[in-house]
């Protein structure tokens, strides 16, 4: 899925003129199949905790990064530069998580000890509420420390490490992207729920698979480079999982169509 180079080359021209935050979006939203791709490939590589959808996340970070801070008179291609500043994103991302982890860690014990402790004095196991209270600190720093925790105890970074990562990022801050077509947060969330309920109990290249091919529209072909599959086992990958997930949901009393 390889962005159309004229398309590109006339919004490169419109966005170089004064650098627009409008064209600067579309040209985003026009790279933005580099991110998925790049995303697929790191999520084979990362743990089973981090998933695809927060991986794009960061790599659109750097996507927006990219768009902004490329000089065509370099004569460096954009895909290029682009990947680069795409997996430094993400690399940045994961390096504020392990940074995490030793906060983590820490809350982690003091949560079972008091949870021992509740446990005992209760009679049974304590809410968030009553462990967030025992352990004198809000429910909100308890569920954001809960959420880092399930994230995983350290997220390894030399599985993903390029060799030749020398464009470190600079700090992270938020982008402010103003995009009347956005999609509805509401949907993205609706459409998380409904890919995580029907890719249960899939291994994680199954799991790409669907994403990658109902999700992201790539063909079999494309998903095949990104996995590192033929376009046949691909294929054959797909018809087995849409033949299990068949049986599930007939097994569940509902129908599925594909």
């Amino acid at each position: 899925m390889k962005p159309s180079r004229r398309v590109a080359d006339v919004l490169w021209k419109q966005y170089l003129v004064d650098h627009q935050v409008e064209y600067r979006n579309k040209l985003v939203e026009h790279y933005r199949p580099i991110v998925h791709m790049q995303a697929a490939r790191l999520a084979q590589k990362l743990p089973a905790q981090i998933s695809y959808d927060e991986i794009c996340s960061a790599g659109y970070d750097g996507l927006i990064e990219a768009v902004q801070a490329y000089d065509p008179s370099h004569k460096a291609k954009f895909e290029t530069f682009c990947q680069q500043r795409i997996h430094g994103a993400v690399m940045d991302w994961l390096r504020t998580l392990d940074g995490q982890s030793r906060t983590v860690r820490s809350f982690e014990k003091q949560r079972m000890r008091s949870k021992e402790v509740l446990d005992s004095h209760l009679g049974r196991p304590p809410t968030e509420i009553e462990l967030a209270e025992k352990m004198g600190i809000s429910r909100e720093r308890f569920s954001e420390l809960s959420r880092l925790s399930r994230l995983g105890h350290e997220v390894h970074l030399s599985a993903v490490q390029n060799d030749d990562d020398g464009n470190h990022r600079g700090p992270a801050g938020g982008w402010d992207i103003r995009d009347y077509r956005a999609t509805d947060p509401a949907q993205r969330v609706s459409r998380k729920l409904l890919t995580d309920y029907l890719t249960k109990g899939l291994n994680r290249e199954e799991r790409l698979v669907l994403i990658l091919y109902y999700t992201e529209g790539l063909t079999m072909a494309e998903i095949g480079l990104v996995l590192d599959l033929s376009e046949s086992r691909v294929s054959q990958i797909h018809k087995d999982v849409i033949e299990r997930l068949r049986r599930r949901f007939k097994e569940e009393g509902t129908e599925m169509v594909a």
